[in-house]
């Protein structure tokens, strides 16, 4: 098992070599772009106006909100689905991961163009009840991601319930588990591993993508990403060193957040 486990390690490498390379080279870009500005000499100074900025506070608020909103959301609901859906068919499966190769932007566009003030939906059957578009709490954010990550969370899960989950929850059901307790002690021990990765790396998506909030969001509060592109366009001088240190701190948060669940996840693993 030892010899197994370093050939798999030794596999890896190449990938994880140039993963590092490519991650590395950008992130050590972001830090010089954010201490030094365009044609100027090293300073802190974006790093202080930045934390300083009233509304990058509020981006940062609004963008965690909106990232554990549809986290939360987009987990609970695919894992209902997947237990509901497990033994469906090819062609079940297949329809409902349909969403999963269209472009996050394609989907904030066609919301626009249906769900907006004066859109299609309105011409068709009058004033909606809800604002959906530009509302201020980021609804029409989170229904975008939903729609997208719910059968991103999907297809994770019913690969984890596959063949060898039935069994063992047949053999659990023959010796007389109820439904709950094979939930319990089959299923969600099965599938918690999965939904922990996929949970992080919807989060990590949120927190750093800027198309769909541009697309459907308010004009303010900000994401932060959006905060970023707006300092790009704000400041010739030292607007790409504040975008910078803005879109390192998400970057910093990823990767914390991406290292704890591959941690959690070994633990679940080997407990």
């Amino acid at each position: 098992m030892r010899t197994a486990g370093a050939r798999g390690r030794v596999a890896v490498l190449p990938a994880a070599a140039l993963v590092a390379l490519l991650l590395g080279g950008a992130l050590a870009g972001a830090v010089r772009a954010s201490v030094t500005p365009l044609g100027g000499e090293p300073t802190l100074v974006a790093w202080r106006d930045l934390l300083a900025a009233p509304e990058f506070r509020d981006a940062v608020v609004f963008t965690v909100r909106t990232a554990v909103l549809t986290t939360v959301l987009a987990a609970a609901l695919a894992t209902a689905l997947a237990l509901r859906v497990r033994r469906a068919g090819t062609v079940v499966r297949t329809l409902l991961a349909l969403p999963v190769p269209v472009p996050h932007l394609l989907v904030a566009t066609v919301a626009v163009l249906w769900l907006a003030p004066g859109g299609l939906a309105e011409r068709a059957i009058g004033a909606l009840p809800v604002t959906l578009v530009r509302d201020e709490h980021g609804v029409g954010i989170v229904l975008v991601y939903l729609y997208k990550e719910v059968p991103f969370l999907l297809v994770l899960l019913l690969a984890a319930l596959g063949r060898g989950h039935a069994e063992r929850d047949e053999a659990a059901a023959a010796l007389g588990l109820s439904p709950l307790q094979r939930l319990r002690w089959v299923t969600w021990p099965t599938i918690r591993g999965p939904l922990l990765l996929g949970c992080v790396v919807v989060f990590a998506f949120v927190l750093g993508a800027f198309d769909v909030p541009l697309a459907v969001g308010p004009t303010y509060p900000q994401t932060i990403a959006e905060y970023a592109l707006g300092a790009t366009q704000g400041d010739v001088v030292t607007g790409q060193s504040t975008a910078a240190a803005a879109l390192l701190l998400a970057a910093a948060v990823s990767v914390v957040l991406a290292a704890l669940a591959v941690r959690a996840a070994r633990g679940l693993r080997d407990a």
